[in-house]
């Protein structure tokens, strides 16, 4: 019914990031003030996309991530994803290296050159992550398909842990009581 698909999901939450950033570009444009200051509420609703669309896309990509990979290398693709937020922090770095500005004792010295700085890179990051997602949202029914979840379940191999089955059994110990001797 009304429970949108995995990569319907993700497109949302990419749109809400890219959404995040251009609410900051409208704060921007048209609500900064003669001393080049920006409401407080540009940031909170900023803050409140960029959490919805964090919602989107952690859990469902982690849940994910252990539903459709191979039982032996689970593992290794969930630290694959957080390697991916690794990443993402680094680019977070350069992007605040890239929007930052000349200060002298913590003050901008020119605040209306760092404003359309500001304009002009979150901007550029809010369309690009827009259209990012509705890309992934028109994608999602050939993206969903590809993810054969009607074959989940259905491995014939056996991928339990050695010995899970004996678990709870007096041979998970490693004992063999029908081999003991009664004194």
């Amino acid at each position: 019914g009304l429970e949108p698909s995995t990569p319907v999901k993700f497109g949302l939450g990419i749109m809400q990031a890219g959404l995040g950033f251009l609410v900051l570009t409208i704060g921007i444009t048209y609500f900064a003030g003669e001393d080049y200051r920006v409401p407080l509420i540009w940031l909170f609703l900023a803050y409140l996309l960029h959490t919805m669309g964090e919602i989107c896309l952690s859990p469902v990509g982690l849940s994910m991530i252990t539903r459709l990979s191979v039982p032996r290398v689970v593992g290794l693709m969930m630290g694959i994803w957080f390697l991916s937020s690794a990443l993402a922090h680094t680019l977070a770095g350069i992007i605040a290296q890239a929007t930052s500005g000349d200060t002298v004792g913590g003050v901008v010295v020119d605040p209306a050159a760092q404003l359309a700085t500001y304009d002009s890179v979150f901007g550029t990051i809010g369309w690009v992550g827009v259209g990012i997602g509705v890309l992934v949202v028109v994608l999602s029914p050939w993206l969903k398909k590809g993810m054969h979840l009607d074959t989940l379940g259905k491995d014939p191999v056996d991928h339990n842990l050695a010995g899970q089955a004996e678990i709870g059994e007096s041979a998970a110990a490693g004992t063999r009581p029908d081999l003991e001797t009664k004194a």
